[in-house]
């Protein structure tokens, strides 16, 4: 006895505290956030396909608008490259106008959305939250309450329209009496869902909205454009009058000041993000589906060159090297 306690005092490695070794200690769960963007948007897939290449296991999903559709697509089995066959379907503006459903008149909207629905349950069918693998979020914002809705459980497809729903172009979405539309009216890049909603340990966000810099270096305008010819000149003129959608009319203006906040409200999220991926931003329309290479491209390159930093969020010894903003709970919860 008196020799264990002697042995004990002069460090005998048998009565030492073995540490477990760092190797064996559980990987940290990752959650991935993807903002909205419309076509801008794709640059999700290029990620996901960097993230599938690198065996980099995701844990939970939040995305609003074109985040969500893409990342719940992706927690229901579709692949990176499955997913860039998808958007490639989608780069005819005939295909495009297949899907559109006018309302008329245009009073609650432009398009009731039903067909780009439909379109979607082909993929998804009657698919539920509780039927994933993955946990997955989908982020939308009651319109007439202004609190912020994230779906995590019934059909998927339901949420995910009404996380698309962008006001003033499609109908507002009713789901157990709520009138939601577009998530990223409220939270475009939703960190803040993952933190409250989902059990992660560490939060990867993928950000197409533009930055402070962008803004300052003139990438939301498009300066390179070409003077048009009186050709163009007399279609624009032509459409400006006859199309609320074109450029300065009543729903651009809408949908621009929508972007504007939204450039704000992605900062802050991001701060909350322990890594942000920005893929490069040059100027396109929101819709412009049929370059849908380029922002695919500019998601793979981001991820790639910043694949050393997302690893490192997966080190159970990985620490901040940023500041962050402390985390306050945003408002909401869940329906469906």
């Amino acid at each position: 006895m008196l020799g264990n306690i002697l042995r004990f005092f002069r460090g005998d490695p048998r009565h030492q505290r073995r540490e477990r070794p760092l190797d064996d200690a559980p990987l940290p769960k990752l959650g991935l956030a993807l903002s909205s963007g419309g076509a801008r948007g794709l640059a999700h897939v290029g990620v996901l396909q960097v993230l599938e290449e690198n065996q980099i296991e995701v844990h939970a999903i939040a995305g609003s608008s074109m985040g969500a559709y893409i990342g719940a697509l992706w927690a229901a089995g579709f692949s990176g490259k499955a997913l860039e066959e998808l958007a490639e379907e989608m780069h005819d503006r005939r295909q495009l106008w297949r899907l559109a459903d006018p309302i008329f008149p245009p009073m609650k909207g432009l398009f009731h959305g039903l067909k780009a629905r439909a379109h979607l349950e082909r993929s998804l069918g009657d698919l539920c939250f509780e039927d994933l693998e993955r946990k997955v979020l989908a982020v939308s914002v009651d319109i007439d309450t202004k609190e912020r809705i994230v779906f995590r459980r019934g059909r998927i497809a339901d949420a995910v329209h009404a996380s698309c729903a962008m006001p003033g172009i499609i109908a507002p979405v009713l789901i157990n009496g709520h009138r939601c539309v577009d998530g990223g009216v409220i939270d475009p890049v939703p960190v803040g869902a993952l933190h409250k909603f989902a059990d992660v340990d560490r939060v990867l966000a993928v950000s197409v909205v533009p930055t402070f810099q962008d803004v300052d270096e003139g990438l939301c305008r498009n300066d390179d454009e070409p003077p048009p010819s009186w050709l163009k000149r007399f279609g624009r003129t032509l459409n400006g009058n006859v199309n609320l959608l074109a450029k300065g009319n009543m729903i651009d203006t809408f949908r621009q000041g929508i972007r504007a906040a939204q450039i704000r409200l992605a900062h802050e999220s991001c701060k909350r993000a322990d890594l942000c991926l920005r893929p490069e931003h040059f100027f396109a329309p929101w819709h412009d589906y049929a370059g849908f290479r380029r922002f695919i491209d500019a998601g793979r390159k981001v991820a790639t060159e910043n694949l050393d930093e997302i690893r490192a969020l997966l080190r159970p010894d990985f620490r901040q090297t940023h500041e962050t903003s402390p985390y306050i709970s945003m408002v909401g919860h869940d329906v469906a």
